[in-house]
């Protein structure tokens, strides 16, 4: 145990940013800005993997950067190497790379890896419509591993079976997939509670625990059946190092909380947010006019 205070979305960061290598073994790719999985980049560059290489937003070879609402995005191109358009990236990225790794993640997971962005309830008729999975099942599909991640650890979210199969990595053992000219790699869970591991067509694995979370918690909070290994570890906590990076260079808005918010949190969370960056925007602008 480190002793050091952290939360959640700390934890789940640290977790994600450990997959994270350089190349040529992994190229990582990101979608539409998801602030938990690109602070998760962001560590990797700056501690074991200053060489990975990043495609977010259609940029190619994204630098570190600071993480915010309001110039994420620009701050992103402006210091890539090159772009590309969505359908480039897509022949290129998705379809035809291989040793990739992306952070995926929806309302909906089950035991089989197949993820849920299209559904709630009966297609025809469903209780809500979700924004569907764009590159999605191309990525779970084809990269050499599947980065898993949810806010809640609820049979809700990792179910017994998805509403609907927006994506499925199929087959998911190494062999099986060399076989079919797929490149091997697990599919991994990062939760609050626990991270789980699949490797084959078997049950996923409870890999470890956070710490004061019992086997069992998480054994009752999923959907779906698990294997319990002999000895669970907890889940490598985040080094004074990392917490520093994190808070006062990666993400010092704190935007990687907002994927642990609901509705109104959402929205009163991301006005003062923005306030905050705005604030600090016209700050430096009056610094600038009076030198």
């Amino acid at each position: 145990m480190t002793g050091i205070a952290y939360e959640p979305h700390e934890l789940m960061i640290t977790r994600i940013a450990a997959e994270i290598t350089e190349v040529p073994e992994h190229v990582v790719v990101m979608g539409s800005f998801t602030p938990l999985a690109y602070a998760a980049y962001m560590l990797a560059r700056m501690t074991q993997a200053p060489d990975a290489w990043m495609i977010g937003y259609n940029a190619i070879g994204v630098l570190p950067i600071e993480l915010s609402f309001a110039g994420t995005e620009g701050a992103i191109y402006k210091g890539s190497l090159a772009s590309g358009s969505f359908v480039e990236n897509g022949n290129v990225v998705h379809l035809n790379t291989r040793g990739l790794l992306e952070c995926v993640s929806s309302a909906q997971m089950d035991g089989s890896g197949a993820i849920n962005l299209s559904v709630i309830g009966p297609y025809d008729h469903p209780k809500v419509r979700l924004p569907g999975g764009a590159g999605a099942p191309e990525v779970i599909q084809n990269y050499r591993k599947v980065v898993a991640y949810f806010a809640q650890h609820d049979a809700r979210t990792l179910v017994s079976e998805v509403d609907f199969v927006t994506g499925r990595r199929t087959p998911v053992a190494a062999e099986a997939r060399s076989a079919k000219g797929l490149v091997g790699g697990p599919i991994i869970v990062v939760t609050p509670k626990a991270v789980l591991r699949k490797d084959d067509e078997g049950p996923f694995r409870v890999e470890s625990v956070t710490r004061g979370i019992d086997v069992q918690d998480v054994v009752d909070s999923t959907g779906f059946s698990l294997q319990i290994p002999d000895v669970t570890p907890y889940t490598v906590e985040p080094t004074s190092e990392q917490l520093t990076l994190l808070r006062d260079q990666i993400d010092p808005f704190c935007t990687a909380r907002f994927d642990f918010l609901k509705g109104p949190e959402r929205l009163d969370y991301l006005a003062a947010i923005l306030a905050k960056e705005w604030d600090r925007a016209r700050s430096q602008l009056t610094s600038t006019d009076e030198a």
